[in-house]
């Protein structure tokens, strides 16, 4: 039954192949306690945007990925895409999460960082990362809001 189980989980994202061309997955953490609230979020932000979404996730943790499913060439699709992954985001936040439980932050998200931290601990951040990185070359503008983002490289 265990076999079957992880059989399921690991084809998940293959199997959107069959729904559409392309996926954007989501990285949210919400308290275990809020799960059924975040996954009725999810659900309601796909359906208000036209989106079909595929729910994995990390029960034990309450890390969500959703699968949002779209096709990039199509214009539409994709700006429906990133409005759903928006509200998933202030979702898990509104529900006590975070927007990220594993995968980091990326041009997506680091908008949405001082929504989850305040100025100072943003700045305590930038600061840790100047120990290891003085120049900031490693991922240059992925991890803190800037105020300016390049729509070549905006997401999805």
């Amino acid at each position: 039954e265990r076999a079957a189980l992880w059989a399921g989980r690991k084809g998940a994202a293959g199997a959107t192949g069959r729904i559409a061309p392309n996926y954007y997955t989501q990285d949210v953490c919400v308290p275990r306690t809020k799960l059924p609230a975040a996954l009725s979020a999810v659900q309601r932000a796909a359906s208000e945007n036209g989106v079909t979404v595929g729910n994995v996730f990390h029960a034990g943790d309450g890390n969500l990925h959703p699968l949002l499913m779209y096709d990039r060439r199509d214009r539409k699709q994709v700006a429906a895409v990133v409005e759903t992954g928006n509200a998933i985001l202030h979702s898990a936040i509104e529900l006590g999460g975070t927007i990220s439980g594993e995968h980091g932050i990326g041009w997506e998200k680091r908008d949405a960082m001082t929504r989850v931290y305040s100025t100072a601990d943003l700045a305590t951040m930038g600061r840790v990362r100047d120990v290891f990185d003085p120049a900031r070359m490693l991922n240059p503008e992925k991890i803190f809001p800037s105020g300016g983002r390049c729509p070549e490289v905006a997401p999805p």
